[in-house]
Protein backbone atom coordinates (compact mmCIF):
# COMPACT_ATOMS: atom_id res chain seq x y z
CA UNK A 1 0.00 0.00 0.00
CA UNK A 2 0.75 3.59 -0.12
CA UNK A 3 1.20 4.01 3.39
CA UNK A 4 3.57 6.53 5.34
CA UNK A 5 6.43 5.51 7.32
CA UNK A 6 7.21 7.19 11.08
CA UNK A 7 10.33 6.49 12.30
CA UNK A 8 11.21 7.35 15.59
CA UNK A 9 14.58 7.67 17.89
CA UNK A 10 15.11 6.28 21.23
CA UNK A 11 14.44 2.47 20.65
CA UNK A 12 10.69 2.72 20.10
CA UNK A 13 8.98 1.99 22.89
CA UNK A 14 11.67 3.14 25.84
CA UNK A 15 10.52 6.46 26.67
CA UNK A 16 9.52 7.52 23.13
CA UNK A 17 5.83 7.71 22.24
CA UNK A 18 6.21 4.77 20.11
CA UNK A 19 3.51 2.71 22.45
CA UNK A 20 1.03 5.70 22.16
CA UNK A 21 1.67 6.53 18.66
CA UNK A 22 0.69 2.67 17.66
CA UNK A 23 -2.05 2.39 20.09
CA UNK A 24 -3.85 4.90 18.55
CA UNK A 25 -2.96 3.20 15.23
CA UNK A 26 -4.61 0.24 16.34
CA UNK A 27 -7.75 2.60 17.67
CA UNK A 28 -8.07 3.72 14.47
CA UNK A 29 -8.17 0.72 12.81
CA UNK A 30 -5.23 1.29 11.06
CA UNK A 31 -2.33 -1.04 9.80
CA UNK A 32 1.04 -0.85 11.24
CA UNK A 33 4.53 -2.47 11.47
CA UNK A 34 6.66 -1.96 14.42
CA UNK A 35 10.38 -2.80 13.11
CA UNK A 36 12.65 -2.97 16.08
CA UNK A 37 15.87 -1.58 16.78
CA UNK A 38 18.30 -0.84 19.55
CA UNK A 39 18.02 1.24 22.42
CA UNK A 40 19.57 4.83 22.76
CA UNK A 41 20.65 3.33 26.12
CA UNK A 42 22.37 0.20 23.93
CA UNK A 43 23.71 2.65 21.18
CA UNK A 44 25.32 4.65 23.75
CA UNK A 45 26.96 2.20 25.89
CA UNK A 46 28.47 0.40 22.90
CA UNK A 47 29.70 4.11 21.47
CA UNK A 48 30.98 4.90 24.19
CA UNK A 49 32.99 2.46 25.42
CA UNK A 50 30.46 1.38 28.79
CA UNK A 51 29.05 -2.13 28.87
CA UNK A 52 26.03 -1.50 30.66
CA UNK A 53 26.16 -4.78 32.53
CA UNK A 54 29.36 -6.33 33.40
CA UNK A 55 29.87 -9.59 35.94
CA UNK A 56 32.34 -7.59 38.01
CA UNK A 57 30.12 -4.77 38.37
CA UNK A 58 26.50 -4.41 37.75
CA UNK A 59 24.41 -7.36 37.45
CA UNK A 60 21.39 -5.40 37.32
CA UNK A 61 20.67 -2.58 34.72
CA UNK A 62 17.53 0.08 35.06
CA UNK A 63 16.05 2.55 32.72
CA UNK A 64 14.17 5.31 34.19
CA UNK A 65 13.16 8.79 32.92
CA UNK A 66 14.26 11.99 34.14
CA UNK A 67 11.17 13.88 33.00
CA UNK A 68 9.29 16.60 35.20
CA UNK A 69 6.18 15.52 37.02
CA UNK A 70 3.23 18.12 36.78
CA UNK A 71 3.93 19.24 40.09
CA UNK A 72 7.88 20.07 38.83
CA UNK A 73 9.29 16.98 41.00
CA UNK A 74 11.48 14.49 39.41
CA UNK A 75 8.91 11.33 40.55
CA UNK A 76 11.29 8.17 40.46
CA UNK A 77 11.69 5.58 43.22
CA UNK A 78 15.12 6.47 44.41
CA UNK A 79 15.41 3.31 46.61
CA UNK A 80 15.18 1.04 43.36
CA UNK A 81 17.96 3.29 41.90
CA UNK A 82 20.62 2.88 44.64
CA UNK A 83 20.91 -1.05 44.62
CA UNK A 84 24.82 -1.90 44.87
CA UNK A 85 26.01 -3.76 41.91
CA UNK A 86 23.31 -2.10 39.01
CA UNK A 87 23.64 0.28 36.59
CA UNK A 88 20.97 3.14 35.75
CA UNK A 89 20.58 4.77 32.30
CA UNK A 90 18.38 8.11 32.84
CA UNK A 91 16.21 9.37 29.62
CA UNK A 92 15.70 13.04 29.35
CA UNK A 93 17.18 13.75 32.41
CA UNK A 94 19.96 17.19 31.70
CA UNK A 95 16.95 19.66 32.56
CA UNK A 96 16.84 17.77 35.95
CA UNK A 97 20.61 16.71 36.62
CA UNK A 98 21.55 18.43 39.52
CA UNK A 99 18.15 17.38 41.25
CA UNK A 100 18.73 13.24 40.10
CA UNK A 101 22.75 13.74 41.19
CA UNK A 102 21.30 15.14 44.67
CA UNK A 103 18.61 12.29 45.13
CA UNK A 104 21.17 9.86 44.37
CA UNK A 105 23.66 10.44 46.68
CA UNK A 106 20.42 11.22 49.53
CA UNK A 107 19.48 8.04 49.28
CA UNK A 108 22.16 6.13 49.38
CA UNK A 109 24.55 6.04 46.59
CA UNK A 110 28.44 7.34 47.35
CA UNK A 111 28.80 10.67 45.72
CA UNK A 112 31.87 9.06 44.10
CA UNK A 113 30.19 7.21 41.78
CA UNK A 114 31.32 6.88 38.47
CA UNK A 115 29.08 8.26 36.38
CA UNK A 116 28.74 9.88 32.14
CA UNK A 117 27.08 12.08 30.52
CA UNK A 118 26.28 10.92 26.74
CA UNK A 119 25.20 13.32 24.45
CA UNK A 120 23.89 12.65 20.48
CA UNK A 121 24.29 8.49 21.56
CA UNK A 122 25.59 6.61 18.60
CA UNK A 123 25.88 9.59 16.14
CA UNK A 124 29.08 11.11 14.42
CA UNK A 125 28.12 14.21 16.95
CA UNK A 126 27.90 11.80 20.23
CA UNK A 127 30.27 12.89 23.22
CA UNK A 128 30.88 11.07 26.33
CA UNK A 129 31.39 13.19 29.69
CA UNK A 130 33.11 10.87 32.50
CA UNK A 131 33.15 12.04 36.39
CA UNK A 132 31.45 11.31 39.49
CA UNK A 133 27.63 11.51 40.81
CA UNK A 134 29.04 14.63 42.71
CA UNK A 135 30.99 16.55 39.61
CA UNK A 136 28.22 15.37 36.99
CA UNK A 137 26.30 19.13 37.10
CA UNK A 138 29.14 20.72 36.75
CA UNK A 139 30.63 19.13 34.37
CA UNK A 140 27.28 19.33 32.57
CA UNK A 141 27.39 22.98 32.70
CA UNK A 142 30.66 23.67 31.93
CA UNK A 143 30.55 21.05 28.51
CA UNK A 144 27.58 22.69 27.92
CA UNK A 145 25.40 19.55 27.43
CA UNK A 146 22.11 19.76 25.40
CA UNK A 147 19.30 17.06 24.77
CA UNK A 148 19.23 14.05 23.79
CA UNK A 149 21.92 13.16 26.60
CA UNK A 150 21.61 10.33 28.70
CA UNK A 151 22.73 9.99 32.48
CA UNK A 152 24.60 6.53 32.89
CA UNK A 153 25.68 5.95 36.29
CA UNK A 154 27.11 2.65 38.20
CA UNK A 155 30.47 1.57 38.23
CA UNK A 156 30.52 0.57 34.94
CA UNK A 157 31.82 3.84 33.92
CA UNK A 158 34.77 3.73 35.27
CA UNK A 159 35.46 1.29 32.70
CA UNK A 160 34.96 3.78 29.94
CA UNK A 161 39.07 5.16 29.66
CA UNK A 162 40.18 1.55 29.46
CA UNK A 163 37.74 0.56 27.00
CA UNK A 164 37.81 3.66 24.63
CA UNK A 165 41.66 3.53 24.12
CA UNK A 166 40.85 -0.51 22.81
CA UNK A 167 38.37 0.81 20.99
CA UNK A 168 40.32 3.47 18.98
CA UNK A 169 43.15 1.48 18.61
CA UNK A 170 41.17 -0.94 16.74
CA UNK A 171 39.49 1.56 14.42
CA UNK A 172 42.95 3.08 13.01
Amino acid sequence: GGGRVRRTGCGGFIFGRGGEEVQALAEAGIAFEVVPGITAAQGAGACAGIPLTHRDHAATLVFASGHLRGDNEVALDWEALVRPRQTVVIYMGIGTLPVICEQLVRHGLPASTPAALVEQASLPSQRCITGTLQELPQLAQQHRVRPPALIVVGEVVALQPQLMRGMQATAV
